[in-house]
């Protein structure tokens, strides 16, 4: 059972909350590296989405690619540090009645 987190719940159109999942996932796992693939089954999303989310995230200054492990690109997030106000009022609004 996944449970949607904050910031999937504040973001409302299809791209923006796929957006927002991969920023939940981010949020959840701190700075541990991440893959597409470890995305992609986390977020329950589709491996391009995941794709497409991470290039939009790294030109805001929210994602950066780190090592490659094989052939997979790993990412690290920066989420914390840029977006902890919004984390901190979405969750708020997710547990507001």
């Amino acid at each position: 059972m996944r449970i949607d987190g904050p910031l999937t719940n504040l973001f409302g159109n299809p791209q923006g909350r796929a957006i927002a999942k991969v920023l939940d996932q981010a949020v959840l796992v701190g700075n541990m590296e991440q893959t597409v693939r470890m995305l992609a089954d986390s977020t329950a999303l589709d491996y391009k989405t995941i794709q497409k989310s991470l290039k939009r995230l790294e030109t805001r200054g929210l994602v950066r690619k780190s090592r490659k492990v094989g052939n997979a690109q790993t990412y690290k997030f920066t989420v914390e540090n840029h977006l902890h106000d919004l984390v901190n009022f979405a969750r708020k609004m997710q547990l507001a009645p």
